[in-house]
């Protein structure tokens, strides 16, 4: 059995809590840490787990093969790094870290432990979006030839923003929606189609008290097709529509749908045979398939939440030592928070931002906004 703890048991990591107690096989929930010492209390009733307001002495203690950490985005790196000079695995709620300093230092210190290191992106366990990926992979729908992903249903509301003081803050978060809600969705479009080689964006506040961004709209350049990148969470009702369109075929794909169409002939194909100016009819074949999340999924998901689908990964890693099995490798969540990074420097400069940029001149611009924060 594999002996987990979790780290920080506010509004996810209890949830992670409750999966590990109740719905991971081959796992058991051993212990509980967190400095609020009334939630933690309240945890460890509830589970009947012993509870550390020392995450250290909880490492010292107890005999642990993996621990969840799920609290505020800037302690992720020091606390995971604790973690891995213990002998523990870990698995590190999204992002990574708040900026891609503190990533590289992150995944150099889990490289060296050769421990298994995870990422909690459990978007990646959605059947359509790996259906794409697939198809991109295996070049179904063609070259790429352009991008709109659309996520505007995050709502929030000020209450939302108002139970924690350290949400939507540089200080206390190191962002707002792009740092919070999307780097999901930035996880999987680097997922599916790798990372650009430039970015461009504008970041506002629209309707709320709050320093950080709430609404994006964001161009990503890659070196053949462009990106069109739309997030806000103050929008209602939102939408979430992500098309992706190839020269031989395009994808779109909603929460719980996802249909493609693929045609015969790819467009050069198409446009260089072609003896009017709409195109041979007979050229312009195409089949319309349709694929879904799947009603089981859909209850499985729906009563546990996607979530629990990456720590059952990670316990199936530990168990055969096998990091190569895991769904979301920790080095692998470099990536999203280069781009949110990316993002949000765009918008502080007003100019396109090649990738990579330099680390070091994002800490002192994030650092500037946080002394900002801080006086006013």
């Amino acid at each position: 059995m594999i002996r987990l703890a979790v780290i920080g048991v506010g509004r996810m990591g209890s949830r992670h809590a409750l999966n590990i107690f109740k719905n991971i096989k081959g796992a058991t929930l051993c212990a509980l840490s967190d400095i609020d010492t009334n939630t933690l209390n309240e945890q460890c009733q509830k589970f009947q787990v012993k509870g550390y307001i020392d995450y250290k002495e909880m490492l010292l203690k107890e005999k642990l093969d993996g621990v969840v950490i799920a609290t505020p985005h800037y302690s992720h790196a020091d606390i995971a790094i604790d973690c891995l000079k213990a002998g523990v695995n870990i698995l590190v709620e999204k992002p990574i870290t708040v900026t891609t300093k503190e990533a590289k230092r992150l995944i150099q210190a889990a490289n060296e432990s050769n421990l298994i290191c995870s990422m909690m992106f459990n978007q990646r366990t959605n059947r359509m979006y790996q259906k794409a990926r697939q198809l991109i992979k295996d070049g179904v729908i063609g070259d790429i030839q352009r991008i709109n992903f659309t996520i505007t249903n995050w709502y929030r509301s000020q209450f939302y923003y108002n139970m924690g003081g350290w949400r939507a803050s540089w200080k206390g978060e190191g962002g707002g929606t792009l740092i919070n809600q999307c780097v999901h969705q930035l996880d999987i479009l680097q997922w599916l189609l790798g990372m650009p080689t430039s970015i461009y964006s504008i970041c506002k506040t629209k309707g709320r008290e709050i320093t950080t961004e709430n609404d994006v709209t964001a161009i990503l350049s890659y070196e053949d097709f462009e990106c069109v990148f739309t997030a806000s969470t103050h929008e209602y009702p939102g939408e979430n529509r992500l098309v992706i369109a190839g020269s031989k075929g395009r994808i779109e794909i909603y929460p719980l749908k996802m249909k493609y169409v693929v045609t015969d002939l790819d467009e050069k194909e198409i446009n260089a045979r072609s003896q009017r100016d709409y195109g041979n009819k007979e050229d312009k074949k195409k089949k319309k398939y349709s694929y879904s999340y799947g009603l089981k999924n859909m209850i499985k998901d729906g009563l546990r939440g996607q979530q629990a689908n990456i720590i059952e990964n990670f316990t199936r890693a530990i168990q055969n030592k096998d990091k190569n099995i895991l769904i979301a490798p920790l080095d692998e969540g470099i990536k999203a928070v280069t781009l949110i990074n990316g993002l949000i420097l765009s918008s502080w400069e007003d100019k396109r931002i090649d990738l990579p940029f330099n680390d070091d001149f994002y800490v002192k611009k994030l650092q500037e906004k946080i002394d900002l924060e801080t006086n006013n």
